[in-house]
């Protein structure tokens, strides 16, 4: 699969207003419906899969450049890269066996997006084109999405895979 046969969509919001809950929320539920999905996690920090004391840390501070830590039923690679890809190339090269990836962190690109505001965010921020929902987090601080929001959501997303599959 590549990119072009995967349904992206773009979970946007500021800081702490509820993306992750909303995806956690929307993935088994994706699942329930037959979807294999992935996700994919813009963080501006420096991250690290691996910890200071760990084998592959060493390797890593050794100065390797690719680094593949597996178990029976995982696998993580570390790789080193000077100019980072974008989103697409990344779905495309290690995302290609599912058919939604939902995506957060990632600004400019054309995807789909359902974005979270807050209810004292401007009214104008409700204004969403064909390609965006809006969803309003009434809820500050359990971050937790309404039946209904849940509801609007998937449904966003089922009309989107339905509209790559009817071009």
């Amino acid at each position: 699969m590549n990119s072009e046969e995967v349904t992206i969509i773009a979970i946007a919001g500021r800081q702490n207003a509820g993306k992750t809950t909303l995806i956690r929320t929307l993935i088994p539920k994706l699942k329930e419906r037959g979807h294999r999905v992935g996700t994919l996690k813009y963080n501006i920090k420096e991250f690290k899969v691996d910890h200071e004391g760990k084998d592959t840390y060493k390797y890593y501070q050794s100065g390797a450049d690719s680094i593949a830590l597996t178990s029976q039923n995982k696998i993580a690679v570390i790789k080193r890269v000077a100019d980072p890809p974008g989103a697409s190339e990344i779905i495309t090269k290690y995302l290609n066996d599912v058919n939604i990836v939902l995506v957060e962190g990632y600004r400019g690109n054309d995807f789909p997006r359902i974005k979270i505001i807050d209810s004292n965010e401007t009214k104008t921020d409700e204004k969403a084109g064909e390609n965006e929902l809006i969803l309003i987090n009434e809820n500050l601080k359990t971050k937790c999405f309404s039946t209904e929001d849940t509801n609007k959501a998937l449904d966003f997303i089922e009309n989107i895979i339905h509209l790559k599959k009817s071009k």
